[in-house]
């Protein structure tokens, strides 16, 4: 049955995001990888995350979109999200997913020993993680750009273009909480609807999800911006702001000037980075709190 549902849920998912442009083609046979690894778990947590983390990040790249285009005239590409894309904000989790499908599909709570307790925790906590990265970075991109305040470098603190890597604003910052907390909230409803009972008995610690979710999403915020800021080039380019530049367009272009960071990483391999550290961060703080 779980099967028929994962299929159905990631096909409608999929034929509504290509519909509405939210994904290109190749983004939406990765998406359907992701969709089929995670909704076919039988801990709603999983799905739940996902879809707010889909449909959120959906709303808010399609929110404004005239002025974010007039920012970024790649915005129109930029909003559709490939599979390169999709993976990067999806790859991690889907492997959590089956991890965690390996060792406690089907199995309750209640049945399971203090140890085996403990792994379902920590993968919890890091699926939480990697998703309130991804959904703080994102909401923090997408809002955040329509600040009326110029953003400031992370390392310099000097005022940068908006649309430059490691740049932080007041509203960036606080879409980074609101996006950690909403993946967080997700959790929480999910699990207390699907483990009631578990966590009456005290089979399942009771972990506010909500405030782990908004702290760890601000954490993989910074830890993006921070690399943004160091190992990502973001140029000026007609007075704005534009990063993942070709070499062949560096050598036709003589008037481009780096306003920051080393041309190491590309925006997609930062937020694999940041994510993973998030992803690291939330296993090794629910390890000290254990």
């Amino acid at each position: 049955m779980r099967v028929y549902f994962a299929i159905l849920l990631t096909s409608a998912l999929c034929l509504g995001a290509l519909k509405k442009r939210s994904l290109s083609a190749t983004g939406v046979l990765a998406a359907a990888v992701v969709g089929l690894t995670t909704a076919s778990n039988d801990n709603l947590l999983f799905t739940t995350v996902l879809l707010a983390f889909f449909i959120s990040s959906s709303l808010w790249t399609k929110y404004q979109a005239r002025q974010k285009m007039r920012l970024d005239p790649k915005f129109t590409t930029a909003s559709q999200r490939d599979w390169k894309q999709v993976l990067c904000n999806g790859g991690i989790g889907s492997a959590i997913s089956l991890v965690y499908q390996y060792y406690f599909d089907g199995r309750r709570p209640e049945d399971l020993s203090i140890g085996e307790r403990r792994l379902m925790t920590v993968l919890i906590w890091a699926y939480i993680g990697f998703y309130a990265c991804c959904t703080a970075d994102t909401w923090a991109s997408e809002i955040g750009t329509l600040s009326s305040d110029w953003p400031v470098l992370i390392t310099t603190w000097k005022t940068v273009p908006p649309g430059t890597n490691g740049g932080i604003s007041k509203l960036g910052l606080m879409s980074s909480f609101a996006g950690g907390a909403m993946v967080g909230l997700a959790a929480d409803i999910a699990l207390w609807a699907q483990y009631f009972y578990a966590f009456r008995s005290g089979a399942l610690p009771r972990i506010p999800y909500v405030t782990v979710g908004s702290l760890l999403g601000t954490l993989g915020s910074v830890i993006d911006s921070l690399l943004g800021a160091t190992v990502q080039a973001s140029f000026l380019v007609d007075k704005r702001a534009v990063s993942d530049l070709t070499a062949a367009e560096l050598q036709k272009r003589k008037d481009i000037k780096v306003i920051s960071g080393a041309d190491f990483l590309s925006n997609n391999m930062v937020n694999v980075v940041s994510s993973a550290c998030t992803t690291a961060a939330a296993v090794g703080l629910i390890a000290l709190l254990m």
